[in-house]
């Protein structure tokens, strides 16, 4: 059995975000806040799929993997709807329209991709995300940039990215459990990584515009260690449960239980 923690934690979102900063600042906050955006689209997917998949696992050790990934998941996703209602806030009427426009799009396929697609698919779109957010935490872990404390919202990012680290095996293991096949999940977990980021591209773009400016992205340390970190799951030999928590990790980890209702 993984080792995850389900802790019921509620943020508060009350300070404005401050979008008065350099470009290369804006190119540094837009991402993480178009992140944010998916998240209450992309995790309760994610939940759908683990449920789905618990009809299937036969071994009750995978089982409770899922369950557990699926709370901290219903955890993760009510949190950022409350952040995203402060982004809204930050626009006019035009600007969040439009950011409810691109949510719309990201939910009817969501809500597609559990209706009509195989499981197969779903539980192998699972994997492809779960190892290119897991590399991006590590990265960040491995940086010193892993509380969030510099990015709006503030606490929110550590508790994520720690339990994104925390739970990094159970898709993994229940693509292998259910799945198995190694060409299967770099095809679809690349297309499913693909059909992400292209939402986050829309998300940031879609700020940008609203707020008239162009910001500016330049590579980062950080970057370039989730790159080479997400080149890994590549390989036939990836297994995230081989992968060790990077130093701070568990004390982040420990906090967080010590906040939690």
């Amino acid at each position: 059995m993984a080792d995850i923690t389900v802790r019921k934690i509620r943020f508060s979102f009350e300070e404005p975000i401050d979008f008065e900063v350099s470009d290369e600042r804006l190119g540094a906050i837009l991402g993480p806040l178009a992140l944010s955006m998916t998240m209450p689209y992309l995790e309760p997917y994610l939940i759908r799929t683990m449920k789905a998949a618990l009809k299937r696992i036969s071994d009750p050790v995978l089982a409770e993997d899922a369950r557990r990934f699926s709370q901290q998941e219903g955890h993760h996703y009510r949190n950022h709807a409350l952040l995203n209602d402060q982004i809204r806030r930050q626009f006019a009427d035009a600007g969040a329209e439009a950011l409810r426009a691109i949510e719309s799009d990201l939910e009817t396929d969501y809500q597609r991709f559990t209706r009509t697609k195989s499981l197969r698919f779903n539980v192998a779109y699972a994997e492809g995300f779960e190892a290119m957010t897991c590399a991006g935490a590590l990265a960040a872990a491995e940086h010193g940039s892993f509380d969030g404390g510099t990015l709006p919202g503030g606490e929110i990012w550590g508790w994520h990215m720690a339990e994104e680290i925390e739970h990094r095996t159970v898709a993994f293991n229940v693509y292998r459990h259910l799945v198995g096949s190694y060409p299967y999940r770099i095809l679809a977990g690349t297309w499913a990584q693909w059909h992400y980021v292209s939402y986050i591209r829309r998300f940031a773009r879609c700020m940008a515009d609203a707020l008239g400016r162009t910001p500016v992205t330049p590579r980062s340390p950080v970057q370039r260690a989730a790159l080479r970190n997400y080149l890994r799951t590549w390989s036939p030999r990836y297994d995230p449960g081989k992968i060790e928590l990077p130093a701070g990790v568990q004390e982040l980890l420990d906090r967080y239980s010590s906040m939690a209702a």
